[in-house]
């Protein structure tokens, strides 16, 4: 398909208004590698931020905005140990001056170690209440209890941020595939996102299909389920998609073929095997590129199983929405 755009398209003052655009920028994309069956394409999402993993910043571009608006002092978040969210968004409330409070759910391994030690630099013992396994299932009403005690405004944010106030920042990622393909004057008819809580994932779809609805037809979205399931991630897209047209001058109608896809790769939530660590050390040697195993080593190779299983010729586009942070836990593995 020809580049059907001059420039790209960007999204309405009515969602761009609530937006840091400081915090977030077009990032690069270039050919990975080509094959038979397709020629593969990676965004560096990665570059992002030195201290935020992937695109994570992107939803931080709107929430931290609207935290300052509404005169927000404290911040709760839920999470575990090992929460790329925590570490991110902790960064962001101490630079802004709104106190975080992080409610992590009790370590089955207490060493400090990757995130959790970051944490543990993050913030203070005041900053941080462990919450007991037996207990997570309390998590909301636990913190929304000890937050209220301050007597300060405060937000209480969900694990993984999955909030309306995040989703302006989240759309930035359409705006940015979109400048990719018209700077490198390509269409990508396949791209690889992952998925968490699923926000970044969704934000994308509701970007593409806003922003270039004449072409999103063309596309097909594969979704990588890092964590949830498919029923899950169809009703928050349906959910999120009526959030959107109500609250906003942006308008969708499904559009994009979406395809969902397990890991290839220990494809249970936290899981790590030998052959995912082997893959984190051939990657680097291989691409030059440091992934994270939790997430990203098992995107890739999801990634690289379907690219391979196409009977046409495509243009796949991976985007790459991990940190080299995510390694640091898992460094007595990585050297062995």
């Amino acid at each position: 398909m020809e580049q059907p755009f001059l420039k790209p398209p960007t999204l309405p003052q009515s969602v761009s208004s609530k937006i840091d655009y400081s915090l977030v920028k077009s990032t690069r994309s270039y050919v990975l590698c080509k094959s038979q069956e397709s020629e593969i394409w990676i965004k560096r999402e990665d570059e992002l931020s030195a201290g935020v993993a992937g695109s994570k910043l992107r939803k931080y571009s709107s929430l931290v905005p609207y935290f300052k608006e509404k005169g927000i002092k404290v911040v709760g978040l839920i999470g575990g140990p090992n929460s790329n969210n925590l570490v991110g968004l902790s960064q962001l409330l101490k630079e802004n001056d709104i106190q975080p409070i992080a409610f992590i759910r009790e370590a089955a391994d207490k060493t400090l170690r990757g995130n959790s030690l970051l944490l543990d630099m993050l913030l203070s013992e005041k900053e941080k209440i462990s919450i007991s396994r037996d207990a997570w299932d309390s998590a909301s009403s636990i913190a929304e209890k000890h937050l209220s005690k301050s007597g300060l405004p405060f937000f209480l944010l969900p694990e993984g941020a999955f909030v309306p106030e995040a989703l302006p920042g989240g759309l930035t990622l359409a705006e940015s595939v979109l400048d990719n393909e018209i700077q490198n004057g390509v269409f990508f008819d396949r791209i690889y996102i992952d998925c968490g809580t699923g926000l970044t994932a969704i934000a994308l779809i509701l970007g593409l299909e806003f922003l270039a609805p004449q072409i999103a037809k063309s596309r097909t979205l594969v979704v990588t389920l890092i964590a949830g399931n498919e029923a899950t991630f169809k009703e928050k897209l349906t959910q999120t998609r009526k959030t959107l047209n109500m609250g906003s001058q942006i308008s969708t109608e499904p559009s994009c073929t979406i395809e969902f896809r397990r890991p290839a790769l220990s494809p249970k939530f936290g899981s790590i095997s030998k052959s995912l660590i082997k893959s984190c050390r051939e990657i680097a040697r291989n691409h030059g590129l440091l992934m994270d195993p939790t997430y990203s080593v098992k995107h890739f190779q999801s990634m690289i199983e379907d690219s391979q299983s196409l009977t046409e010729k495509s243009r796949c586009l991976f985007i790459f929405n991990g940190s080299p942070l995510g390694l640091m836990g898992f460094q007595s593995l990585l050297g062995t």
